[in-house]
């Protein structure tokens, strides 16, 4: 809400005494005899204090959605949801977006927004509800999944299976990388989004765990990597998807202890090291059936040729920095 508390209870006051004490739509003349009444108030936002003629009729819309808000509040939200996703499919939100944040940048307002946030608790509060949603989510999805796959337990795999597909994604690595390329071997469990979807955030990383960024001066928009930054120049494989994390979880290590006992070089890999923790969904446990994947991300190029570096603890550390400013 645009306006303070103390300012949209004075707003349906002075709808009640132009309207006779009832709750109503106003007329354009009654609009403006209103606004000329809440710009005597020093709680008044600065933008509605406003008289410039260019500015006056938005000043006007937004009290006539102020009014239309209390008189009638379920409609209104509807019209808004419509609206919201018309822009959405258009493009015109994200265009809106985009130039608002650019305005946002420019001025400070951006910083000075998100101290205010932080300093009178609502960025506290907004973090507290999505983690709460998401974790609402999360387990609705993990229920769900077991549910599904209660009935599809799978044999854990012998040394010979595993030694045999992990050799096949190995040569295909090789084959696909070439001299120069790169390659992420990964997994995890894929609930609540599709497969794909869970790899790509898997390999590029999700808020602090981003595994990889620009290239300092390659790209002025964000510096962390997502899929959709470098989609056109990799490709992604699942060669294993199933119900059992301990083949899922020996598949990926094998694969990547094979790599560096090749010498694959850490500028051609994003993994560190071989086996780091596993892909088994946070309150599952490892017996019951639940859908896994081992994932393999591809380059033909190397990560400077298309713009991207390993990211290191620096990065993370100037990332966390950002955000408490």
């Amino acid at each position: 809400m645009p306006w303070p508390e103390t300012f949209h209870a004075a707003i349906e006051k002075g709808v009640c005494d132009i309207a006779d004490g009832k709750l109503r739509k106003l007329n354009a003349p009654e609009k403006r005899q209103l606004l000329a009444i809440l710009r005597k108030r020093d709680d008044c936002p600065d933008g509605w204090k406003n008289i410039a003629p260019e500015k006056q009729k938005n000043i006007l819309q937004c009290l006539a959605k102020a009014i239309e808000r209390l008189v009638n509040p379920e409609e209104l939200k509807a019209a808004e949801a419509r609206n919201r996703k018309k822009r959405r499919e258009n493009g015109k939100r994200k265009e809106w977006d985009d130039r608002n944040t650019k305005k946002r940048k420019e001025n400070g307002q951006s910083k000075e927004y998100r101290k205010r946030r932080r300093e009178n608790g609502e960025a506290k509060a907004d973090n507290d509800r999505w983690n709460a949603k998401r974790s609402k989510a999360t387990h609705k999805a993990n229920v769900k999944a077991i549910l599904d796959n209660q009935d599809h337990h799978e044999p854990t795999w012998d040394k010979d299976t595993l030694e045999k597909k992990a050799t096949e994604i190995v040569e295909m690595i090789v084959e696909k990388c070439g001299d120069n390329g790169f390659v992420h071997v990964c997994g995890g469990a894929w609930p609540s989004k599709n497969l794909k979807k869970a790899m790509e955030a898997e390999c590029f990383g999700r808020g602090r765990n981003s595994h990889a960024v620009f290239i300092d001066g390659t790209n002025s928009r964000h510096k962390f990597v997502r899929y959709s930054d470098v989609s056109e120049y990799v490709e992604l494989f699942t060669p294993y998807t199933g119900t059992n994390c301990v083949n899922a979880d020996e598949l990926e290590k094998r694969v990547q202890k094979k790599l560096l006992d090749m010498g694959w070089p850490q500028h051609r890999r994003m993994f560190k090291v071989a086996g780091a923790g596993t892909c088994r969904s946070v309150g599952v446990a490892a017996k019951i059936p639940f859908p896994y994947y081992t994932g393999v991300l591809v380059c033909e190029q190397s990560m400077e040729q298309i713009g991207i570096r390993l990211a290191t603890k620096k990065d993370h550390a100037s990332k966390r920095k950002r955000q408490q400013i």
